[in-house]
């Protein structure tokens, strides 16, 4: 196929993440996070790695200064014994602290000479600290570029040269797909964060003291946050039919072997894999691109949702505010107080006299003690929900019939792959409606399940069957006077063309 023979990495490739990281697990490089005292250990880390050198290196002395200030600075947070929780002496619990970083694998001891000792910071602390402040960090402003990293992505792919074979080498298509895929995946995160400042404003809701802050937050800082920009970009600027054709490049790009076979090239002389391995992972890239495009739209319906919790929310709490904890019920309990104060110790009876504590109720009663408590809620008792004759009339056959009957008109993914084995036999397949002269219902019901689903099993088999649909209005879609128009069953539809692909 035109690559070159590479010895396979089938070792390393071939493990788990689990497996790969179990070296780092069983050392205990994830401990310190999980202690009481983890605060105390992500600072030192900190400290430690801005004062280290190029080459990563720090003066020992040096170090133990720098976590003698950490501690100092966390006066609060015990220390557990093997920490140095039983020292006194700041000096002393400074190098207990030293050494546990030393067995964890934080850090690791360089002697240069008698004179010179030095401490290395590890790679993987570095990628753990830059994990840790991407975590830390609050920047909703940078969501401002979701859409930029969507046009440029529907830019690129849209392009007529975007992912062809015969266009691009094999590095050049290895360098595409992977900046698109670190583009992808950058927007999909800041769908992630935008959610997650969707959830913030909620939580912050649950715990409004007044309906004016209610209305201040749900009228004024909710449609004005950051989170608004990612939203705004999807809704207006109509990026989501452009994102629906990119990613019907990268399924083409998929579905192509020759595409991946250019990838695999690339990959194969990077990675240092031979055919089958490259193959394989040339596939993986195409497949986390459909789906890191896929998840866009879908985190978009996902946080719709979220908005349309927080509107609800955002009602029941005003209602409750204004309503149920309005300015009468306060009113009423600061009378009550009140009266209880000023006629402490007397009876209703010599109230009647009293100006203002005239009872308009014959009989007073106080309830006190367990009388006083809320009345345990009665459980509704089960719904007998078996099939039974109600009365003469009703035949269980007739029921049984109409079931049946009801079923047949479900669009289920079955008939669509009837559909499809019956007038696409073979892969690659295609079919217009201008071919197809559909004339009963049940083709018709066949032909609407093709258009609800994708993909299903073929019959008597686990072998998945799988088509794509082009409606003639994705090319037209601005002039829809050139669309043409098929009769199907009696019915006037759109032309488009199935092509069966698996």
């Amino acid at each position: 196929m035109g690559i070159k023979n590479a010895p396979a990495q089938t070792g390393q490739e071939s493990k788990t993440l689990g497996e790969r990281l179990a070296p780092i697990l069983g050392g205990g490089f994830f401990r310190p996070l999980s202690r009481p005292t983890a605060a105390i250990y992500v600072d030192c880390a900190d400290r430690l790695a801005e004062a280290a050198d190029e080459g990563g290196q720090i003066p020992h002395a040096e170090a133990r200064v720098l976590i003698r200030e950490v501690l100092s600075q966390h006066p609060n947070i015990q220390l557990d014994e093997d920490e140095g929780g039983q020292f006194r002496d700041l000096n002393q619990r400074a190098s207990q602290f030293f050494n546990k970083l030393i067995e964890v694998h934080w850090l690791e001891p360089r002697r240069v000479s008698l004179d010179e000792h030095y401490v290395l910071i590890v790679p993987a602390l570095r990628q753990l600290l830059r994990l840790l402040r991407e975590l830390a960090e609050d920047r909703p402003a940078e969501l401002k570029d979701f859409a930029a990293t969507l046009r440029s992505l529907c830019r690129d792919l849209l392009t007529d040269a975007a992912l062809d074979p015969n266009k691009l080498g094999p590095e050049e298509m290895r360098q595409t797909v992977k900046d698109l895929l670190e583009r992808a995946g950058r927007a999909s995160d800041q769908m992630h964060a935008v959610e997650t400042l969707v959830l913030q404003h909620a939580t912050a809701q649950r715990t409004s003291t007044s309906a004016q802050e209610t209305l201040q937050r749900f009228l004024v800082e909710f449609h004005m946050g950051e989170h608004m920009v990612c939203y705004d970009a999807l809704q207006e600027a109509g990026l989501l039919p452009r994102l629906n054709l990119a990613r019907s490049v990268a399924q083409e790009a998929l579905y192509d072997p020759f595409t991946k076979q250019r990838l695999a090239e690339g990959l194969a002389k990077h990675l240092n894999l031979d055919d089958t391995a490259a193959y394989v992972e040339a596939e993986r890239w195409l497949v986390r691109l459909d789906r890191q495009l896929a998840a866009i739209p879908v985190k978009q319906r996902l946080i719709d949702g979220r908005m349309a919790e927080f509107s609800r929310l955002s009602a029941a709490r005003y209602t409750y505010q204004t309503e149920m904890r309005g300015r009468r019920p306060e009113q009423v309990k600061a009378y009550l107080d009140a009266a209880a104060r000023q006629h402490s110790g007397r009876s209703f009876s010599d109230l009647a006299s009293e100006p203002g504590m005239d009872l308009l109720s014959p009989v007073v009663e106080v309830f006190f003690g367990t009388d006083s408590l809320s009345r345990p809620r009665r459980l509704r008792p089960a719904t007998n929900l078996s099939f039974e004759k109600l009365n003469g009339e009703t035949d269980p056959e007739a029921a049984k019939d109409e079931i049946r009957r009801r079923n047949l008109n479900v669009l289920t993914p079955q008939r669509a792959v009837r559909f499809i084995e019956k007038h696409l036999p073979a892969k690659g397949a295609k079919i217009s409606t201008e071919q197809l002269h559909v004339t009963v219902e049940d083709d018709l019901l066949d032909l609407l399940a093709v258009l609800a689903f994708d993909r299903g099993r073929a019959s008597g088999s686990h072998r998945p069957v799988r088509w794509r649909l082009h409606p003639m209005r994705a090319d037209f879609g601005v002039e829809p006077e050139r669309i043409s128009r098929d009769i199907e069953a009696g019915r006037l539809v759109e032309r488009f063309t199935i092509e069966r692909i698996s």
